[in-house]
């Protein structure tokens, strides 16, 4: 039996996920800071006692994670969309539509991989926009970890019993969705607002519109089929300021979700939570950051330094000393010209620190799964060694462009389902252009139960260049098989990315033979006339016996 979620439900529910999120700030801090080249900004020096007087920092994380993008974004997302076996909806259609969809927001897709990378994980959310065009009334944003609400309860994420997104809405926003209703504004908070600090409070309390807020809690119910908007800023927190059934279905009339889920890794026992790959490397990108600041301060102690006998020089000589002319004399009245002047000894950096550094270094490349060859480095491994190292990196890579493709199939599912609700408001049809030509779309070209694959599925740079090479290589074999040279273009031009002008040139040069042919067949012969009785006949047991005599 269905429960009731009621306000105080939705209290404590957000008590839990600001309490777990609020352990986990300092460290989530400490991933942002390593990535953005800030490791002793802000209060990250706190936490680190030491008297050096300058710092250094490398910038290790970020090339740690942005070797990940490069390699998972390396062309254009796009999917393949499959109907049902009932044969609804037009595939080619919706196919079209949600690859414009994809490649206009390939950016926002990137950024959610970023943050699934740094963090634990990341949410994409589709958001309905005003647009004259019906095909651009959805935007897509990335969202932190932190400000989406799980059921921590649940194994997967299609098993959770709700979930629920926070996020902040300006006087101006509030009162235009909700009405005019009683708030009590509020600044907006951010999740590292303890490490920044602002004047946002001192503008709330000078009464400025601009910095006034309401927080909102847009709760989706799973299990009554509700969505609910809640905010503490309303009624103090005791009444709902919206409740509806979910207004996104698919064609099953299920409900669909606009919040979609990026894990690239999850925690074994507890898949709901995602695993941070920059958690795999921060404490040796932490020892680097030490190492290289002793090493900053040590070497700008290493100046040359000399002891003279005291009375030796005369203030004369002795800045004929410090000016280092060369070629200069100076006269001295001892005897024994060894102990006038000596250096002052220097202590070397201890070989252990460079030996540490060695053995770092070594532990931060086993934490990524990157061969050093794909970062650029140089190395002394055989023609083999690099085959084999390129197969391992090619594998493990391939295993995140699988997550990535997993969570690009999930936004594609959202997308036609909530636009063909858009269209069937109001029945709605649009026109879009298929091979030069125009076609219409209607809510029903979009209703199926889709099958979506993404195209190039775990396609990485490396993986992408053998298979590049490996069609090219098999171009004559399926000439051989019978597979039309239109097709054999098409495939051609996706895979190496050449100019689409190659298949319009073809296409025209085709249409030109063909009317080149079919001039040509009007000069043939003519059939007789007993052809042509032959051919208008019905074909019964007589006709067949005299076409027999005839041949």
């Amino acid at each position: 039996m269905a429960y009731e979620i009621k306000p105080k439900d939705i209290k404590v529910i957000l008590e839990i996920h600001d309490e777990h999120w609020e352990k986990l700030q300092p460290e989530m801090y400490s991933y942002k800071s390593a990535y953005s080249t800030d490791f002793w900004d802000k209060n990250r020096a706190n936490t680190i006692n030491t008297d050096m007087q300058i710092t250094v920092q490398t910038s290790d994380a970020y090339g740690y994670i942005e070797s990940y993008i490069a390699s998972l974004f390396s062309r254009n997302p796009g999917v393949i969309l499959k109907y049902d076996f009932r044969g609804r909806g037009d595939s080619r259609k919706a196919s079209i539509l949600v690859n414009e969809f994809l490649v206009k927001h390939r950016g926002t897709i990137e950024d959610a991989s970023r943050l699934a990378l740094i963090y634990p994980m990341s949410f994409i959310k589709l958001l309905p926009v005003d647009n004259v065009d019906l095909f651009k009334r959805m935007d897509m944003v990335a969202l932190n970890c932190w400000d989406i609400i799980l059921d921590r309860d649940a194994k997967r994420y299609n098993d959770m019993r709700f979930c629920a997104h926070r996020y902040y809405l300006t006087a101006e926003s509030a009162k235009k969705k909700f009405g005019n209703k009683s708030f009590n504004w509020v600044s907006k908070k951010n999740y590292f607002d303890k490490y920044v600090h602002d004047l946002k409070e001192q503008l709330l309390e000078d009464n400025d519109d601009m910095f006034k807020y309401i927080e909102v809690i847009e709760f989706y119910d799973l299990v009554g089929d509700n969505i609910i908007f809640w905010s503490p800023q309303y009624a103090m927190g005791e009444k709902f300021l919206e409740k509806d059934m979910i207004p996104f279905r698919d064609i099953d009339d299920k409900p669909v979700l606009p919040i979609i889920p990026f894990y690239f890794n999850r925690q074994p026992d507890l898949p709901i939570d995602g695993y941070s790959a920059m958690k795999r490397i921060y404490d040796q990108i932490y020892e680097t950051n030490l190492i290289r600041t002793f090493q900053a301060n040590a070497v700008r102690k290493a100046s040359r330094q000399y002891i003279v006998k005291r009375g030796t020089f005369d203030e004369e000589s002795m800045a004929q000393v410090t000016s280092g002319i060369d070629g200069l004399f100076i006269e001295v009245d001892d005897e024994d010209i060894s102990t006038v002047i000596r250096p002052v000894p220097q202590n070397p950096t201890p070989p252990e620190l460079e030996s540490y550094y060695r053995q770092v270094q070594s532990d931060k490349d086993k934490g990524s799964i990157l061969a050093p060859f794909t970062r650029g480095e140089s190395t002394r491994s055989s023609a083999t060694e690099i085959a084999a190292l390129a197969a391992y990196t090619s594998s493990e890579v391939g295993r995140l462009a699988r997550e990535r493709d997993a969570t690009i199939e999930a936004i594609s599912y959202a997308y036609v389902n909530i636009l063909a609700m858009y269209m069937a408001e109001g029945d709605v049809k649009d026109v879009i252009v298929i091979d030069n030509k125009p076609a219409v779309v209607s809510e029903k070209d979009l209703r199926s139960s889709w099958t979506i694959f993404a195209q190039d599925q775990a396609s990485t740079p490396i993986s992408e260049s053998v298979r590049k090479r490996e069609f090219i290589q098999s171009i004559p074999v399926l000439q051989g098989l019978g597979v039309p040279p239109k097709t054999l273009l098409a495939e051609l031009v996706r895979s190496l990315g050449l100019p689409e002008a190659f298949i319009e040139d073809m296409q025209a040069e085709q249409k030109a033979i063909s009317a080149a042919k079919a001039g040509t067949a009007g000069e043939a012969i003519q059939p007789d006339v007993t052809e042509l009785q032959q051919s208008i006949q019905p074909a019964g047991p007589n006709t067949l016996n005299q076409i027999l005599q005839n041949r």
